[in-house]
């Protein structure tokens, strides 16, 4: 289900940040995020672990899209693999930080609720270190590098 939706709504999502520019379509992403994992918390019933799922997808495929097309514009030409497997290795790290951090909140506090909520914590530090990078001082050094 979250690919179906996944998909248009990333077509959406990359018009969207035409509008905006894309920092900020990833930072709103960021904060939808942040609110799902906050309605997460409150789930009770079936019903609502599908809303969530199609919650997911409409920032799912923009998030993942528009974040490698704003990291590209940090690459020196030539050292793309370089930067890219960096890229990769961060991803491989956050899939194990986050399930690690919400098992060991939920098995410290005995509580799910408190570990799904854990997360908010990893999305929050991202927004805030995203926020943080100057895109047009970042390519100005990607360029100088690439002329090297």
């Amino acid at each position: 289900m979250v690919q179906f939706i996944a998909f248009p709504a990333a077509l959406a999502y990359n018009w969207f940040a035409s509008k905006i520019g894309t920092k900020k379509a990833v930072l709103i992403a960021i904060g939808g995020y942040s609110i799902i994992t906050l309605l997460a918390y409150f789930m009770t019933h079936k019903t609502h672990f599908y809303m969530l799922a199609a919650l997911i997808g409409l920032f799912q495929g923009g998030i993942q899209a528009l974040s490698r097309s704003l990291y590209s514009r940090l690459v020196p030409k030539g050292k793309e693999g370089e930067f890219f497997g960096f890229y990769n290795m961060l991803g491989k790290f956050a899939a194990v930080i986050g399930p690690v951090l919400m098992g060991w909140v939920t098995l410290v506090t005995g509580n799910v609720r408190l570990g799904i909520l854990s997360i908010l914590v990893l999305f929050i530090s991202g927004g805030f270190l995203l926020n943080k990078v100057d895109f047009e001082k970042g390519e100005e050094l990607a360029e100088q590098f690439s002329g090297e």
